[in-house]
């Protein structure tokens, strides 16, 4: 393993992501943009629970701004509370940066495993442009989608080691954090791993349980209450064409609706029945599938857009397939979602034309357009992988 952060591929990647924290942070904090309004609701409603009152009950920073995480959450921001907000968001740029440093490495050397493609060089730098514009938000913002991103390729890593309880551990941290991230866990089921499952129980007794060691059940039955209400009402006042929910309605002239959504997950849960039952379950079908899922996340949930980082392992394992296949209309199929993935941005468009792109979802098409190909290829590749067999 430590080889593999010696490569010059690595060393390359280190160098990029180096550059760019350090020029858009500079740049942030010398026009006093670094506004980190998202880690501003965890760090401000951990401070008013801490006071003695819910932090469920109104926004923090932004008009939208509620605080709308597990009260287990607040235990992990709670040691924030002893800095203050200037430097605790600096500390926090650095956990992102750190996260980043790992997070997409570390699954590129588990599907240059599971998949038996050598990993060319230029995947991690070309990983990383995918989602450059994302990154800008997530730092902007401050938020936790980097964590998840870590969370989740560490307990990956684990997995992929059968270490199930470090793998139930980092998978339990990524959706005690954000259950959004559910989703990861339908693989886990369709293949049947009991000991993931068991695992999984324990861990979320215990974090339903945690905030009673703390500060009592009543205050524990309170909080995950108003978590409830939370998230009920959490449709109320954002909305993201880009997810399913919006997209597919606007597109007919309709009010949105969760159905496209639902009807989504149940063709990619039927696409894996198909492909179950036409060959018995292998490593490469599990990690292919959690991937998938994963990357469907931001287009199933009404959320904001830097979710839309979480869809780098899927972006990856496409690219990985690809290179074998080296189809020109793979090729260009990945351009075209990059085009509308990776160039979503006011900057580049304007305000006029880059609301109209946000309005068209123009970015949950580009990642519909990630999935569809990475089905496409993966498709391909068994096909071509058979049929080699067979001779």
């Amino acid at each position: 393993m430590v080889e593999f952060f010696k490569k010059k591929s690595y060393l390359s990647y280190f160098i990029l992501i180096t550059l760019f924290t350090v020029l858009f942070v500079s740049v942030e904090l010398s026009n006093d943009k670094l506004y980190a309004n998202d880690f501003k609701v965890y760090f401000e409603a951990t401070i008013d629970f801490l006071k003695g009152n819910n932090p469920y009950i109104h926004p923090y920073g932004l008009d939208t701004g509620y605080f709308k995480y597990p009260p287990t959450t607040l235990l992990f921001f709670a040691p924030a509370t002893y800095f203050s907000f200037q430097t605790v968001k600096i500390i926090h740029i650095i956990l992102l940066f750190a996260c980043l440093l790992i997070s997409l490495p570390l699954w590129q050397r588990i599907i240059s495993f599971v998949f038996q493609i050598q990993s060319p060089h230029w995947l991690l730098s070309l990983s990383f442009f995918v989602i450059a514009i994302h990154l800008t938000r997530e730092f902007h913002m401050g938020n936790v989608n980097i964590i998840l991103l870590a969370n989740f390729t560490l307990g990956s890593w684990f997995y992929f080691k059968e270490k199930w309880l470090l793998a139930s551990l980092f998978y339990g941290l990524m959706l005690i954090l954000k259950p959004i991230m559910i989703l990861v866990v339908l693989p886990i089921l369709l293949y049947k791993n009991w000991k993931m499952i068991l695992l999984f129980s324990g861990w979320g007794v215990l974090f339903l349980l945690m905030p009673a060691l703390f500060w009592g059940w009543s205050t524990n039955w309170n909080l995950w209450s108003g978590w409830v209400n939370s998230v009920t009402a959490h449709g109320e006042y954002i909305s993201n064409p880009s997810s399913l929910q919006f997209m597919i309605p606007t597109i007919l002239g309709q009010p949105d609706s969760w159905i496209p959504s639902i009807i989504g997950l149940i063709l990619l849960v039927v696409i894996w029945l198909k492909n179950h039952l036409k060959s018995p379950p292998n490593k490469a079908d599990f990690w292919f599938w959690i991937s998938i899922f994963l990357g469907f996340i931001p287009n199933f949930f009404v959320t904001d857009s830097q979710h839309f980082l979480l869809s780098i392992p899927m972006v990856m394992v496409l690219l990985l397939m690809a290179k074998k296949l080296n189809n020109k209309w793979i090729w260009i199929s990945f351009a075209l979602g990059m085009l509308l993935f990776s160039f979503d941005s006011m900057d580049l468009w304007g305000r006029k034309l880059s609301s109209k792109f946000t309005e068209w979802g123009v970015l949950g098409i580009g990642n519909l357009i990630f999935i569809s190909s990475t089905l496409l290829v993966w498709s391909k590749l068994k096909k071509v992988d058979a049929t080699s067999h067979d001779l």
